[in-house]
């Protein structure tokens, strides 16, 4: 049984793809989506939308794609890969749009664009331009969507402007060089982080969308979350994905607190946050001065019999030989990686004997580091009885 299976659930709630169908409407992401609908509904020139890296922009932007079917009803050139020169944006923007140009003169081509654009405005179709990651663009490109947004009648724009990026967009807009373009832009939504409040929400409207199951994360998991996490939606999927694992291997239905705390240890550095720094500062000062008390009276009271054991283990260093590690009593692991090789031998030089899939239960029964600091972990299937080896970090030990 995998641990989707064991928990009830369809599907993984936290996923990180950017998915409509679990967009959450906190209030900055409702009032975001609302504010673009209104936008492109009323044909308005400019919109900007900023947030930090993990709030959801991309699924932001994906919802309203799916919203009244503007994906049918409006013609959209959606660049994805803002570093381009003017001239590469512009002849991107209309290959999106399949507007076709006889030459690459820039004359010819904006000629060309005007043209396609008032026919579908005669047509009551909107054409909208949706720069992702807009933060990236040159100012030279900022300054070339400033003049197409003069593509206009008397009555109304003839084109809709989507911008999508990070804070720094917003402070790049308020230097002299984009002061113009910046004053077009009218509509303009800052999504925020969520409080903890809308974190405790987001868990259980992720959990209901993938079929609620019998899980449950405890209050005080949820707080851990969000001060983990900070609110932002990324981080919060990571921790509580890598919760479920634990508390899977844990066999419990419940995810309490040490399972966030297992969660938060096992991500990489740039996702533990400040809660988990501090226990761990805690705990590192308790262990020093533990080590340092056991430390002297080891040294007063078996100094030879130490410096004996020390030998051959600095002799075995500087030789630089490696020793394999055997674990006491079996661990329970899971692989977390969507698929890994199993080596016969603990080198990224062994040939794969066979791969294994995220979700699947084996258990260590040894581990071993090379020179460099890279761990392996040996490990036995339920299914063969073999033995294999594979990295350490495509596995999650149990808590």
């Amino acid at each position: 049984m995998d641990y989707l299976e064991f928990f009830d659930l369809k599907e993984d709630p936290f996923r990180l793809t950017p998915d409509p169908l679990y967009f959450y409407p906190s209030e900055s992401h409702n009032e975001a989506l609302s504010t673009l609908t209104y936008m492109v509904e009323q044909k308005e020139g400019f919109f900007l939308t900023v947030g930090e890296p993990g709030t959801g922009k991309t699924t932001l932007l994906n919802t309203f794609l799916n919203t009244k079917g503007w994906k049918d009803r409006a013609g959209i050139a959606l660049v994805l890969t803002p570093r381009l020169s003017p001239e590469e944006f512009l002849l991107t923007v209309l290959e999106d749009l399949n507007v076709k140009i006889k030459n690459t003169n820039k004359n010819e081509i904006i000629r060309a664009f005007r043209d396609f654009l008032i026919e579908n405005s005669l047509l009551g179709r909107r054409i909208i331009i949706i720069v992702d990651e807009a933060q990236n663009l040159p100012d030279e490109t900022l300054e070339e969507l400033r003049l197409l947004s003069n593509l206009e009648t008397e009555k109304e724009k003839l084109l809709q402007i989507v911008l999508i990026g990070q804070p720094e967009l917003g402070k790049r807009l308020l230097t002299e060089k984009l002061r113009q373009l910046n004053q077009r832009i009218t509509l303009r939504v800052i999504l925020n982080p969520l409080t903890i409040r809308e974190t405790s929400d987001y868990i259980n409207y992720r959990l209901i969308k993938a079929g609620k199951g019998s899980l449950i994360f405890e209050d005080a998991a949820k707080k851990l979350i969000h001060s983990s996490s900070e609110g932002i939606p990324r981080l919060i999927n990571l921790i509580s994905s890598r919760a479920m694992m634990a508390a899977y291997l844990d066999t419990s239905k419940n995810i309490k607190k040490r399972h966030i705390l297992y969660a938060i240890r096992h991500l990489s550095e740039g996702y533990a946050k400040k809660e988990y720094r501090a226990i761990s500062i805690r705990r590192s000062v308790l262990v020093f001065m533990l080590f340092c008390t056991i430390g002297f009276a080891a040294a007063v009271s078996y100094k030879d019999n130490l410096f004996h054991k020390l030998q051959p283990v600095e002799k075995k260093e500087a030789a630089g030989r490696e020793a394999e590690q055997m674990i006491k009593q079996k661990t329970t692991g899971m692989i977390t990686a969507e698929s890994i090789g199993l080596k016969l031998q603990p080198s990224p030089n062994a040939e794969d004997i066979m791969s294994a899939t995220k979700g699947m239960v084996l258990h260590v029964t040894g581990e071993f580091t090379e020179t460099t600091g890279k761990k392996w972990y040996k490990i036995r299937l339920s299914s063969d009885g073999r033995e294999y080896w594979i990295t350490n970090d495509a596995v999650a030990l149990s808590p």
